[in-house]
């Protein structure tokens, strides 16, 4: 073998292992992506600079790779062409081309980006300043062809200079769920993240105490009746209302009773010691209201309907538990919103929201109307239910367990079968 055709095949290997390079440097770019490599710069601080850089230019790096990549497997086609013609006389031409697509197939293509998938931030660790070196003698070659994506982009009415977001709320909110199928985190860390996404999106009439379960007083109620509520409720703020519910005249704290308790004037009436109310509408949004509330720096507001009458109260636990989940205290009802008795038996309350509802029996009770599962249940059945009234929703059999002053307290869900779904317009087999 000549020294010129040994020289050919030692630098066509060093074009290919400078295509192993660029393959698995554009695969490791594209695996980690702008948050990783975001968080790579805290974990590599001797690569600061050029992380900084290729997160902030991926596009521009990525071409680099491509332009580099390209140039080599040229240059690697032209040399293997030689090589084999010089070997093979007249077939030299259709075994290059039939070898060297073979090579740079597995060697050049599939087995650095699969190394680079398992291995991005080593891939990226070692490759960034060489790529950065080739983006800087190559940069004019990358504006030029920049300059005609962009042209050929707006002849197709393309936006492809448009600035996106990096990551998504889709993307995010798949992150959580891998994250927690995989293990990474803690059914309630994945639970609470979960809840600070949807904060935004949940309404405060999702939420609220309705007014069926408000606990007021009336304004003119004395210093001990009033103390005799607080007694009985274990609430540490109560609504104060002239007449009836819909004139809310202020909020009586349990604190500001100490002063005349202490000076004896039990038969003082509440009135004086009332603070002002904060009203909020029910179709304000769970995070608006909690800013509203702590910029007034008040725990409990009235929630209003569009007529302005009381449609319930909010307070910054509640608004809180959508976050951290419930929050138990010595003065809460033990019983759980939803009672796992076993057997596919569940005991919920009426008042528990159908997305909590659908998320813990992984089912979708999906109605437009209505948010609660006593609201779903008025809806299927169209009625008020009797007590023991029972309806086939799907493959859920739902009977009315407690009902009282035309409320549904307490409903028991009963998995029947996956079988048998029926559409919810049309829930039939309605049983007394």
């Amino acid at each position: 073998m000549s020294s010129d055709l040994a020289g050919s095949i030692g630098l066509l290997l060093v074009f290919l292992l400078i295509s192993f390079y660029f393959s698995a440097t554009e695969t490791a770019i594209t695996a980690a992506g702008k948050l990783k490599l975001k968080t790579l710069e805290n974990a590599y601080p001797q690569r600061k600079k050029v992380l900084g850089w290729l997160a902030d230019n991926i596009q521009k790096a990525l071409t680099a790779t491509l332009v580099g990549n390209n140039i080599v497997n040229i240059a690697a086609a032209s040399l293997a062409t030689t090589v084999s013609v010089g070997l093979f006389g007249r077939h030299g031409p259709i075994i290059a081309v039939t070898a060297l697509t073979a090579v740079i197939v597995v060697f050049c293509e599939i087995l650095p980006k699969t190394i680079s998938i398992g291995y991005k931030e080593q891939v990226l660790n070692l490759s960034l300043p060489v790529l950065y070196a080739v983006y800087l003698l190559l940069k004019p070659v990358i504006y030029i062809v920049h300059g005609i994506v962009w042209c050929v982009g707006r002849l197709l009415g393309l936006r492809l200079d448009a600035k996106k977001s990096f990551i998504t709320r889709a993307d995010f909110e798949m992150m959580i769920r891998e994250s927690g199928d995989s293990g990474a985190l803690e059914e309630d860390e994945r639970k609470m993240i979960h809840g600070v996404i949807a904060f935004e999106e949940t309404r405060v009439s999702e939420v609220m105490i309705p007014r069926t379960d408000m606990r007021a007083l009336p304004s003119d109620m004395t210093v001990a009746d009033a103390s005799a509520v607080f007694l009985d409720t274990g609430h540490s703020r109560v609504p104060a209302y002239q007449k009836e519910l819909d004139k809310i005249t202020g909020v009586l704290y349990a604190k500001d009773l100490l002063g005349p308790l202490s000076a004896g004037l039990l038969d003082e009436k509440v009135e004086r010691l009332l603070r002002k109310p904060l009203f909020i509408p029910e179709t304000i949004k769970t995070d608006e209201a909690f800013e509203l509330m702590k910029k007034s720096q008040i725990h409990i507001a009235i929630v209003v309907d569009e007529y302005g009458g009381t449609a319930g109260l909010v307070t910054l636990e509640d608004l809180l538990e959508e976050i951290v989940g419930d929050i138990q205290d010595e003065y809460d009802d033990e019983t759980p919103d939803v009672l796992d008795e076993g057997g596919g038996s569940y005991l919920v309350q009426g008042y528990v929201n159908l997305e909590d509802l659908s998320e813990t029996l992984g089912y979708p009770f999906e109605f437009d109307d209505v948010d609660t599962v006593a609201g779903m249940l008025l809806t299927i059945i169209g009625d008020f239910p009797a007590e023991g009234q029972s309806v086939r929703f799907g493959p859920w059999k739902i009977s009315a367990v407690e009902v009282a002053n035309h409320r549904i307290l307490q409903v028991r869900m009963e998995k029947i079968d996956s079988e048998g779904r029926e559409e919810s317009d049309n829930p039939a087999n309605v049983a007394p």
